[in-house]
């Protein structure tokens, strides 16, 4: 099972290490300043051209200027994004290293601290639910805006991917967590 658990921490510590750089140079860029990215002569005009590929190539509604509607929650997950994502990213990155590993033994075996396993349980959990409400959004978007092709790539590709993880990591860790408890368990009926 150690081995296993190995080779999925390595699943983690990619999408992470993916993730972040999305952070900084997708998801959060309509949280900065506009000065700082929108004019051509912004130090950050780079992240606006990428935005405007981004949504030429996949019409992605969420990043669409107006009047594309934003939904309501839209706002919420993007505030999510930045007090917990970027956190939980950062840290998930420095423990998945290795920085956020605890001596014990039980620990060793499954190469996170019990709770690091309960905040990416957290985390995978809040990533799967908002990345399935995304999912849904986009599905229900009006064909004459975005065609059948579109949706494949940006449901099946670039959301689905997320939404993959997001599952896996909740799983993972849930499983992880039950082997901790039962263990915890197993003592109380030997004393």
């Amino acid at each position: 099972m150690s081995s296993t658990r190995y080779w999925l921490d390595k699943i983690y510590l990619a999408y992470f290490l993916i993730h972040l750089p999305v952070l900084f140079c997708v998801d959060l860029v309509p949280l900065y300043p506009a000065s700082l990215w929108v004019p051509p002569s912004s130090p950050l005009h780079s992240l606006y051209k990428l935005r405007v590929y981004y949504i030429e190539t996949y019409n992605d509604q969420f990043f669409a200027p107006p009047p594309a509607p934003i939904p309501s929650f839209f706002p919420l997950f993007a505030f999510l994004e930045l007090v917990f994502h970027l956190p939980v990213s950062l840290w998930a990155v420095r423990a998945l290293f290795g920085g956020g590993r605890r001596a014990d033994s039980t620990a060793r075996q499954s190469g996170l601290s019990g709770h690091a396993e309960l905040l990416l349980l957290v985390y995978g959990i809040e990533t799967a639910l908002t990345t399935a409400t995304c999912m849904y959004e986009a599905y229900l978007w009006d064909p004459a805006l975005v065609t059948a092709e579109q949706k494949v790539v940006l449901l099946g590709g670039l959301y689905g991917g997320y939404l993959a993880v997001a599952v896996l990591l909740t799983v993972d860790m849930y499983a992880r967590l039950a082997s901790r408890l039962n263990v915890v368990d197993a003592g109380k009926k030997d004393q």
